[in-house]
């Protein structure tokens, strides 16, 4: 049975873990590396091992030689990953991304579950300032329903604004504790057939950047550059008014047929009151 946020996520999920203590933040770090192994994922960490981690790791009963070397778990430093190049590029971090993908399907596992300690992002390193656009627009990888990414954010090393800015370019949130038990707030899967994304959850403030820069580039990744695109949200328990605009968008800016379907009456409303009887191509289906 499922007893934290790490037992409970999915292939898609992007969360913006947030701790203020090192001992909790490692045991994090260590649950998370121990459920994606144990789902037969590729698990990839991002951040430096220390002699805490390698603790937390063995309390967990992770056996981090063995999954080394069978090409299983890998932990990269910040400077062998986000700062390879001696700087943040963002463009370059989500290729790669794209790259251990591909290398994660073709090896055979049932996804790739990877994890970042983004305290390198509080240090004057070139880039940082381009964090939330690459935190933002990272959810259009992860939306292809493959991989589960976890940002482990120390609230002491980042400004409250600053960090609030970060959390929103991510679908979900949560407090990270002795047993962090807290639900994605919002997931977002793109479909195939038909094609288009599929949401659930409750979008609002706390993701609207997430979200926003998946809508906004929906009519762009989806390999069928014409036909039209579903927006399926019959798992979508609440969007505000912005969120109910960005629902709109690939058929009001991209000028693509759009479906909008599931939709509750609450949200139907919302989106009359946005404008979409008015926007060519765009049919928006209640069924609740």
């Amino acid at each position: 049975m499922a007893t934290t946020l790490f037992d409970r996520l999915r292939p898609g999920d992007h969360v913006c873990l947030i701790g203020d203590d090192d001992v909790l933040q490692a045991r994090g770090i260590a649950q998370y590396i121990r459920a994606g192994l144990r789902e037969r994922q590729r698990v990839v960490f991002y951040g430096d091992r220390t002699g805490l981690l390698d603790q937390e790791l063995a309390a967990a009963g992770v056996d981090t030689g063995d999954a080394c070397g069978s090409g299983q778990l890998q932990i990269i430093s910040p400077g062998e990953s986000y700062l390879a190049s001696g700087r943040f590029d963002p463009d370059a971090t989500i290729a790669a991304w794209r790259t251990e993908e591909a290398i994660t399907r073709a090896a055979g596992f049932d996804g790739l579950r990877v994890g970042g300690d983004m305290g390198w992002a509080a240090r004057p390193v070139p880039g940082a300032d381009l964090l939330g656009h690459y935190e933002a627009q990272v959810n259009r990888v992860f939306a292809d329903g493959f991989v589960t990414a976890v940002c482990f954010y120390d609230r002491r090393l980042f400004p409250h604004a600053e960090l609030r800015h970060l959390s929103c370019a991510h679908p979900a949130t949560a407090t990270a504790g002795p047993e962090p038990d807290t639900a994605p707030q919002l997931r977002m899967l793109r479909t195939v057939d038909p094609p288009g994304i599929r949401l659930s959850g409750e979008a609002d403030l706390a993701n609207r950047a997430a979200l926003s820069a998946v809508m906004r580039a929906l009519a762009d990744d989806t390999p069928d550059g014409s036909g039209p695109l579903t927006v399926d949200v019959h798992e979508l328990r609440y969007a505000d008014a912005s969120a109910a605009r960005f629902l709109m968008y690939p058929a009001v800016h991209a000028g693509r047929p759009l479906r909008v379907v599931g939709c509750s009456r609450a949200l139907r409303r919302m989106l009359t009151l946005q404008g979409s009887d008015g926007v060519p191509g765009l049919l928006v289906e209640t069924d609740r």
